[in-house]
C-alpha cells in the first residue's frame, strides 16, 4: 500500500485514498489560487439563486450574531448540496459528525462537539421550536423529517442551557418548516441503489389571513446490508390563521409509521470483506414505528410591551422490536422488546425590545414544561424469568429569563439564567414462574403460576440551572470578536433512569467559547471558533446499569470554515474541526470521537441551466465504542474519506438530478464496541425529478 499524505499537511495520522488526496487538494489549490472574493459559508444561496436573506428572527429562531458558532443553511443551500439525506447534510459542518448503526436514517444521528456514544442525549434537535428528542434512549428519529420539507437548518454549537434547557450541551440543532407563503406544489421523486425508492409532495396554500401546508413522503430501500431495509411514511399538515394584525393562531399533526430490519454487526475481521461486511449478524431482527405529534398554539403583538408565543404540543410513539437475544444460547436469536412513551409540551415566551437611552434592549421571558410517561418490555411480555417490564413517569419544568443589551459603543452584552425542576417516579417488575410444593418428601409440586414480582421502586427529584453570559465586539463593520461562558445541564431521561445505577443523577458541564467572525459586502464570511467544555458526572449508558462517570470529561478544540468565490459560475467552500475529548484524570480519549475532520465543497453553474456540486470530507479515526476503561484496547475505527456529487438541469418548471454517493467507494464504519463493527453503506447511484406547480401571480 501506498502512504497517503495528510489533507493539507495538518491531519499528522490522516491516510487518505490517492483520489480522494488528488480531489482535495485541487479544490482547495483553486480556492487559494483563484480567491478573488469570499462569500459565505456553508452551501449558500448563490449561482443557482440570487442572495437570500433571513427571515425576520422570531423568539423560536437564532440570531446569526449572537456569541456563539452557529451555521445557517438555508433552502437554497439544502438544494445545492449532494446527498438526499438530512443527516449527510449536516455532518458535512465543522465539529457535526455523522453515528449510525443501521446505514440509514433510523438510528442514526449526529454529534456535535464530541459527545461520543451519549450524542442523542447531549444533542438537542427542535423542529418549529419544539423538541424531536425522545425521552428514551433512542434519540432523534430523523426518519421523521425529509429535506423537501425543511426552509432552514441552524446549527447552534456549545451549551444552550437559557435558551433549549435539559440536554443542549454539545449543541442544538434548530430546523424551521416550510410554511405556506404561497399557494405552489412541489413533487419529488428519486430511484437508486439499493433498490431506494423516495417520492415527496411538499404543498403549500395561502388565501387572505389563511396559510396551509402539507408535506407527505414514502420512503423504501432494501439497505446495504441483509436485513437492513427500512420503509417508512409520513403525512404532516400545519394550518395558521390570523385573526387580526396583532393575533395568529397555529395548529398542526404529523402521523409517521416504518417498518426497519436490524442487520446487527459484524466482527472486526471481515469489516474489509466486500460481500462478509454486507452480512446480517440478526438476519432476523427488526421492529415497527408509530408516531403521532399534535401541537397547537399561536402569536400575539402586544405593540409596545411586547410579543407572545405559545406552543402546545403531544406526541405518542410505540417501537416493537426484536433485538439480539442474550438469553440464548444460538447466534442469531432474537427476541421481542417493546418501547413505548407519550408526553406533552407547554412552551410560552414572551420577548420584548425597548430603548434605554442609547442602550437598546431585547428581553425574553420564557416557560417550559413536559409532562409524560415512559414503558420498556424486555425479553417478551409473557416469557416467564426472562420478561421484565420497566414504567416511568415524569414532570420537567423550567422558567428563564435572556437579555441582549446593544451598547453605544460596538459592544453588546448576552445573559441568561434557566431554573429547572424534574421529578421521576419509576417502578419495574419482572415476570416469575412461582410454584407451591407439598410440604412433605418427595415435595411433588402443588401448582405453577406466573406473577409479576416488583424489583424497584424510586423517586427522584433534581434541580439545576443554567446560565450563560456573553459578549460580541463589533470591532469594525465586518470584523467581530465573541467570548461566552455558559453552565449547561443534563437530567437523566427516562429509560436510562429504569436502566440505571440508585444513585443516578443529572450531569452538569462549564463552557468557554470564543471566536472571530469576518463578513464581506458580498455576503461572504470566514469564522474561526475556539472551546472548552468540562462536564461533571457525565452520564454514560451502559448494556446493563446507567451510571455517571466518576472522571469529568475535558473536549477542547476549534472550528474554521469559509467560503471563496473564484469567478462568478463557482464556488468554494471548505471547513476543519479538531477535538481533543478525554477523561481528565486517565487522559483516556472519549469513545467514538474523531479528532480531526475536514471538508471541501465546491459548486459550478457550467450553464444557466446545468450546475455540478461536489464535497468531499475527511473524517479522522476514531476510539472505539469499548474503551472507557484503563487496560481496554479495542481496534480503533479507521479514518474514512467520502465524496459525493450531484448534477442538477433546470428545465422549465422540472429540475432533474443524479447523483453518487461516497464516490470511490470507501468502506467506513461510524459505530463499534469491541470487535463488533458496524458498517456503512459503499458507493451509491441515484437519479430523480422535482416539479413544480404553481398558482398565477407567484
Amino acid at each position: 500500500m501506498l502512504q497517503r499524505a495528510g489533507w493539507l499537511a495538518i491531519a499528522r495520522t490522516m491516510k487518505m485514498r490517492f483520489r480522494t488526496t488528488e480531489l482535495l487538494n485541487l479544490l482547495a489549490s483553486a480556492g487559494l489560487a483563484m480567491g478573488i472574493r469570499p462569500i459565505e459559508s456553508a452551501w449558500g444561496d448563490t449561482l443557482k439563486d440570487e442572495a437570500h436573506q433571513l427571515p425576520e428572527v422570531t423568539v423560536y429562531d437564532t440570531a446569526p450574531d449572537q456569541p456563539k458558532n452557529i451555521t445557517v443553511i438555508d433552502r437554497k443551500a439544502i438544494e445545492n448540496a449532494p446527498g438526499n439525506s438530512l443527516i449527510d447534510l449536516l455532518s458535512r459542518e465543522a465539529n457535526v459528525n455523522l453515528r449510525s448503526s443501521t446505514g440509514n436514517d433510523k438510528f442514526g444521528g449526529v454529534d456535535i462537539r464530541g459527545m461520543g456514544d451519549t450524542y442523542s442525549s447531549n444533542v438537542l434537535v427542535l423542529v418549529d421550536g419544539v423538541k424531536l428528542n425522545s425521552p428514551d434512549l433512542s434519540g432523534v428519529d430523523f426518519t421523521t423529517l425529509s429535506l423537501e420539507q425543511i426552509e432552514r437548518v441552524e446549527i447552534i454549537r456549545g451549551g444552550n442551557g437559557v435558551m433549549y434547557g435539559d440536554g443542549a450541551v454539545g449543541g442544538v440543532i434548530n430546523i424551521v418548516t416550510r410554511r405556506g407563503n404561497q399557494t405552489k406544489a412541489d413533487l419529488y421523486g428519486n430511484y437508486g441503489s439499493f433498490d431506494t425508492l423516495d417520492s415527496n409532495l411538499n404543498a403549500s396554500f395561502k388565501s387572505g389571513s389563511t396559510r396551509a401546508s402539507l408535506n407527505a413522503f414514502h420512503n423504501q430501500t432494501h439497505g446495504y446490508r441483509e436485513n437492513s431495509f427500512l420503509d417508512k411514511n409520513q403525512a404532516t399538515v400545519n394550518l395558521a390563521h390570523s385573526l387580526t394584525q396583532a393575533l395568529e393562531l397555529q395548529a398542526g399533526f404529523r402521523f409517521h409509521d416504518d417498518r426497519y430490519g436490524l442487520p446487527g454487526p459484524v466482527d472486526y475481521s471481515v469489516i474489509n470483506n466486500a460481500q462478509l461486511r454486507r452480512a446480517a449478524s440478526t438476519p432476523d431482527g427488526g421492529g415497527k414505528t408509530r408516531d403521532y405529534m399534535g401541537q397547537a398554539g399561536g402569536s400575539m403583538d402586544w405593540g409596545p410591551v411586547g410579543s407572545t408565543v405559545l406552543k402546545w404540543s403531544y406526541r405518542y410513539r410505540d417501537n416493537p422490536y426484536e433485538a439480539a437475544n442474550y438469553w440464548s444460547t444460538g447466534d442469531n436469536a432474537v427476541a421481542p422488546w417493546k418501547n413505548t412513551f407519550k408526553f406533552q409540551e407547554v412552551d410560552i415566551r414572551h420577548q420584548l425590545a425597548f430603548n434605554s437611552g442609547p442602550i437598546v434592549q431585547d428581553w425574553t421571558l420564557g416557560y417550559f414544561g413536559r409532562f409524560g410517561s415512559a414503558a420498556r418490555n424486555e425479553n417478551g411480555q409473557d416469557i416467564p424469568d426472562q420478561s421484565v417490564q420497566k414504567d416511568a413517569e415524569y414532570t420537567n419544568q423550567s422558567g428563564f429569563i435572556n437579555t441582549r443589551w446593544s451598547l453605544p459603543i460596538p459592544l453588546v452584552v448576552d445573559a441568561g439564567y434557566r431554573y429547572d425542576r424534574f421529578a421521576m417516579q419509576r417502578q419495574s417488575a419482572a415476570l416469575k414462574r412461582m410454584c407451591t410444593y407439598a410440604p412433605v418428601f418427595p415435595y411433588r409440586p402443588l401448582g405453577c403460576e406466573n406473577r409479576w414480582l416488583a424489583l424497584d421502586d424510586s423517586n427522584n427529584t433534581w434541580q439545576n440551572f443554567a446560565a450563560d453570559i456573553g459578549l460580541t465586539w463589533n470591532m469594525t463593520d465586518h470584523l467581530a470578536w465573541y467570548f461566552d461562558y455558559n453552565h449547561s445541564y443534563r437530567n437523566p431521561n427516562a429509560e436510562e433512569l429504569v436502566l440505571s445505577a440508585p444513585d443516578l443523577h443529572p450531569q452538569s458541564g462549564n463552557n468557554f467559547e470564543t471566536g472571530w467572525r469576518l463578513r464581506f459586502q458580498s455576503g461572504g464570511r470566514l469564522s474561526l471558533a475556539l472551546f472548552r467544555m468540562r462536564n461533571d458526572q457525565e452520564i454514560y449508558y451502559d448494556n446493563h446499569v446507567n451510571r455517571n462517570y466518576a472522571d469529568a470529561t475535558l473536549r477542547q478544540g476549534l472550528e474554521f470554515s469559509g467560503r471563496l468565490m473564484p469567478m462568478d459560475t463557482l464556488s468554494l467552500s471548505g471547513n476543519f474541526g479538531f477535538i481533543d475529548a478525554r477523561f481528565e484524570n486517565t487522559g483516556l480519549k472519549v469513545p467514538l470521537v474523531p479528532e480531526l475532520t475536514g471538508q471541501v465543497s465546491l459548486l459550478w453553474q457550467a450553464t444557466t441551466q446545468l450546475s455540478l456540486s461536489v464535497s468531499a470530507e475527511f473524517i479522522g479515526s476514531r476510539s472505539n465504542g469499548a474503551n472507557i476503561a484503563p487496560g481496554v484496547d479495542a481496534p480503533k475505527l479507521d479514518a474514512y474519506q467520502r465524496v459525493d456529487l450531484k448534477a442538477f438541469y433546470k428545465l422549465g418548471d422540472a429540475e432533474f438530478f443524479a447523483g453518487i454517493n461516497n464516490l470511490f467507494d470507501d468502506f467506513y464504519e461510524t459505530t463499534a464496541y469491541g470487535l463488533s463493527f458496524y458498517p456503512m453503506p459503499t458507493r451509491q447511484f441515484y437519479a430523480g425529478l422535482t416539479y413544480t406547480f404553481s398558482s398565477p401571480g407567484n
